[in-house]
């Protein structure tokens, strides 16, 4: 009884085939340089003696292996009897069989179950020798597919290592200009005798004007300057402590008070400092950007200016809203508010008349100073605008009159463009969420 095999015979694994791709990957990587002197040693003797010793696959010997298996596996089939002697070879041969004949039950009954057990040993190598090639056919596609695969995550990893090189260069050659500046800007502080484009003592520099009476005089009394910052309390109700930079005199220090919100003041002048704890309110006499640099990270949910940014050089306005938003916690709020340029009528008034202002800033520089370190929905908001009274007043027609009705129509487009360029909103504050 045969056993016949389950599966069809897997491909024959192609040495030769293999081996010359070996050859080719090892010439490659020579060439390149990969290998040690010990490693190609070591490559060349083992290939030496695969080629001296040629290569049986395992299906070879495993499809010989199971011929002799299935071939012999039936003890019960009858024997071939034979005898090499030619003058009683028939006698010996009839004697053999008439044996055979006697003893042939008794003998099948003792070999029924080696018989049996030999059977299922033949069916179950069958079936592993079929799983197995199944396996086996599967693995050598893999193995087919993985010198090209091989060959293509080495080509993307040259790709990244060069891509990796030039990245080191370009950060390294970023980090000497950024020295090479660290150096420059040093060098300019150490000439300067202190901190560049920071005023050293900003208003307290002007202390022959006795700048608390200078601001009582020409900023407006405090209940005009609460009236006007009442505006900016909504952007500082959901974003924990704020931090009034340059609070001078207090006023949006007591209406964060007065809405519960938790506020510190920083401020230069000594006599400002003095008349706004006397309010009760929690200021701190020193640099305002000297304050904030020392501030943990992340610490503030709302940073205040009022009138403070244009004191500044544009270096130093850099230096207080990069630093600003690195102290600022997320969703919090950087609102500066500075004089208009837009509103000529400020150079004649307002600007020119602090001895301590530095420069003008352009809403639309701010805007992109803001969006360039980090701030995120600015805003723009145009405020103070001019006293109605003050502004140019316009032609009244007359029913009668069609062709002076043209010139009032005229004139008066006229005087309403010199209004806004001439007695437009003296003020803007900019704002910005991290």
């Amino acid at each position: 009884m045969a056993m016949e095999e389950s599966a069809s015979p897997a491909p024959a694994v192609n040495v030769q085939e293999i081996m010359e791709r070996i050859r080719q990957r090892i010439d490659e990587k020579k060439r390149t340089g990969e290998y040690t002197p010990e490693e190609l040693e070591r490559i060349d003797r083992y290939v030496l003696q695969i080629e001296a010793e040629g290569y049986n696959t395992p299906e070879e010997d495993i499809r010989h292996h199971l011929s002799v298996l299935n071939y012999l596996f039936d003890t019960l089939k009858p024997p071939e009897f034979a005898s090499h002697r030619q003058r009683f070879g028939g006698f010996v041969t009839g004697i053999k069989k008439t044996i055979r004949r006697i003893t042939e039950p008794y003998i099948q009954m003792i070999l029924k179950r080696q018989v049996d057990f030999n059977a299922e040993t033949v069916r179950l190598l069958n079936q592993l020798v079929s799983d197995y090639r199944f396996r086996v056919s599967a693995l050598e596609q893999q193995i087919a597919q993985r010198p090209e695969e091989v060959l293509a995550q080495e080509k993307r990893w040259e790709t990244l290592s060069r891509q990796l090189n030039d990245l080191t260069q370009e950060i390294r050659a970023q980090k000497n200009t950024a020295e090479d500046l660290l150096g420059r800007i040093k060098t300019a502080a150490s000439q300067s005798g202190g901190r560049p484009g920071l005023p050293e003592d900003g208003p307290s520099r002007i202390r022959a004007f006795e700048y608390l009476r200078f601001e009582n005089r020409h900023r407006g009394p405090e209940e005009a300057i609460r009236a006007k910052q009442r505006r900016y309390l909504p952007y500082f109700k959901k974003t924990g402590k704020v931090l009034d930079l340059g609070c001078g005199r207090g006023e949006f220090l007591e209406m964060l008070q007065a809405e519960g919100i938790a506020a510190t003041g920083v401020e230069l002048n000594p006599e400002m400092v003095a008349q706004s704890r006397k309010k009760g309110l929690e200021v701190v006499e020193g640099d305002g950007l000297d304050y904030l640099k020392n501030s943990p990270d992340l610490s503030w949910g709302g940073l205040f200016l009022s009138q403070v940014i244009e004191h500044l050089d544009p270096e130093a306005l850099r230096d207080l809203v990069r630093t600003a938003f690195l102290k600022l916690a997320p969703e919090g709020v950087l609102l500066a508010e500075t004089i208009n340029p837009q509103c000529l009528t400020t150079f004649s008034g307002a600007f020119y008349l602090d001895l301590s202002h530095h420069n003008p800033i352009h809403p639309e520089a701010a805007r992109f100073l803001w969006e360039s370190l980090g701030f995120r929905r600015v805003e723009i908001l145009y405020v103070s605008p001019y006293p109605e009274e003050m502004r140019l007043e316009e032609a009244v027609r007359r029913d009668d009159e069609t062709y002076e009705d043209e010139i009032a129509r005229v004139l008066n487009k006229n005087i309403r463009r010199l209004n806004a360029l001439l007695y437009g909103y003296q003020d803007y504050a900019v704002v910005g969420y991290k």
